[in-house]
């Protein structure tokens, strides 16, 4: 049996600059996810000010606090959605969850491999910026799909991200998303950050898609909804091209780290993290 076989997917999404449509993207990949047959949860990773609950328009009670204060397991937190992917939802407006320290971080990961078995998808909505919890999930997960705008501040932004990432994090391979732009400018924006990276990084970058900004996506992140194919088929064309992009993206079996984030989930089929680790050559 592969290693592919008995671990889910971990994807993180971040963003240098707020404001760049991460959460949408997100949840989309989910709902895609889910219509490919597979089993998705959404783990909201902004802990401070969670969002993804907002765009859905779900009524959550409760915050991870719980699960860091030892009196609730993120399991019993899941989230049902209308589209058929599940959600563990953040907490917003809590100051103390946005700089976690080592030993919270690790009861976070415990948590996370715990209510993450069963799927076969696990999306990392992460915050905007550096912070430590940004770097911690997305060093833990095995891709990196980091979404920017033409935008220059989006643009330098993103490539601190990386740099960081790469630098201090052993990060080396990113996929690359461009809202709010069209194929050209698309194109152009990532051409632009990767001549920087190409120039003092060692990384690669694979380059996704882009995403116009429509009339359609700002209804429905007004309606707290997903997209409609049959009310928006031009923007819900190009978006989905991109998000097919992303989860037809070969597995990185070489993320060490993604790999430990799910070892329990191994153990628990019945292997040694040896044996686990023969699964997947």
């Amino acid at each position: 049996m592969s290693f592919e076989q008995l671990t889910p997917r971990v994807i993180s999404v971040s963003s240098g600059k707020g404001g760049v449509g991460k959460t949408f993207f997100s949840i989309h990949l989910a709902q895609r996810a889910v219509s490919q047959g597979m089993k998705a949860l959404v783990l909201d990773a902004d802990l401070g000010l969670a969002n993804v609950d907002v765009m859905l328009g779900l009524d959550i009670k409760g915050s991870v606090k719980k699960v860091l204060d030892g009196t609730a397991d993120l399991s019993e937190m899941v989230v049902k959605t209308k589209y058929g992917f599940d959600v563990l939802p953040g907490g917003s407006g809590l100051y103390e969850l946005t700089n976690l320290n080592g030993e919270q971080q690790q009861v976070m990961l415990d948590a996370v491999r715990e209510a993450a078995k069963g799927y076969d998808l696990v999306l990392i909505d992460n915050a905007a910026g550096i912070g430590d919890n940004v770097l911690y999930f997305v060093s833990a997960a095995e891709s990196s799909l980091i979404v920017l705008t033409p935008d220059p501040t989006s643009l330098t932004d993103a490539y601190a991200l990386i740099k960081v990432l790469s630098q201090q994090r052993n990060v080396r391979r990113f996929m690359v998303a461009v809202n709010q732009a069209d194929e050209f400018d698309g194109q152009l924006t990532f051409r632009r950050l990767m001549s920087v990276t190409d120039r003092y990084l060692d990384i690669h970058m694979d380059y996704v898609g882009h995403m116009s900004s429509t009339p359609q996506v700002r209804e429905a992140i007004r309606q707290q909804s997903l997209l409609n194919p049959a009310t928006a088929p031009v923007a819900t064309q190009e978006f989905y091209k991109l998000l097919e992009n992303v989860l037809s993206m070969p597995r990185d079996t070489s993320r060490s780290s993604g790999l430990q984030f799910f070892w329990e989930h191994s153990l628990n089929q019945g292997l040694s993290p040896e044996s686990a680790m023969q699964a997947r050559s």
